[in-house]
């Protein structure tokens, strides 16, 4: 058996694929292009989706008409020195806040010192002193052997034959 030829490439043929795909995706994109702008009543309205919503916020068009007819003039501008203010504020109330939780653990503390200055120091006894100890009594040597409910004579021995 002869192995089958392989077929060869012309190296022209090699950017066929890529150049064939490119122009369907290329097709594909001016037809669709040219349905949205269409606009056709058979498949409805293609224009957005959802309501356009106004950006979440006071407009500078309200601002202008808060201030009245002369604000079409001026710039309008935030008040710096009032959030400086609304700031230095909380930073304050911080500091009391802290200092007041420091007053009352000093306080609490106090409180602590003075209990234990009322409470009287138990009285100081002499310590007892301890008895001599007693010499213990020799103890029996444990008996090794069982304990049988016959009496066994001293010169036998019951566990050998």
């Amino acid at each position: 058996m002869a192995p089958s030829p392989q077929p060869t490439l012309i190296p022209g043929h090699r950017w066929l694929m890529p150049l064939l795909a490119g122009l369907c995706f290329g097709l594909g994109y001016g037809v669709v292009q040219r349905l949205m702008e269409l606009e056709l009543p058979q498949l409805g309205p293609l224009g957005q989706s959802f309501d356009v919503r106004e950006f979440p916020g006071t407009s500078l068009e309200s601002l202008r008409l808060g201030l009245g007819p002369e604000a079409e003039t001026q710039t309008v501008l935030g008040d710096l020195q009032r959030l400086e203010r609304e700031e230095q504020q909380k930073q304050l109330a911080a500091e009391r806040r802290r200092l007041q939780e420091e007053l009352a653990a000093e306080q609490e503390r106090q409180l602590q010192l003075e209990r234990q200055a009322q409470v009287p120091p138990a009285p100081l006894l002499p310590e007892p002193t301890p008895a001599p100890l007693a010499a213990p009594a020799p103890a029996s040597p444990p008996s090794l052997r069982p304990p049988t409910a016959v009496p066994v004579p001293d010169g036998l021995d019951p566990l050998t034959p």
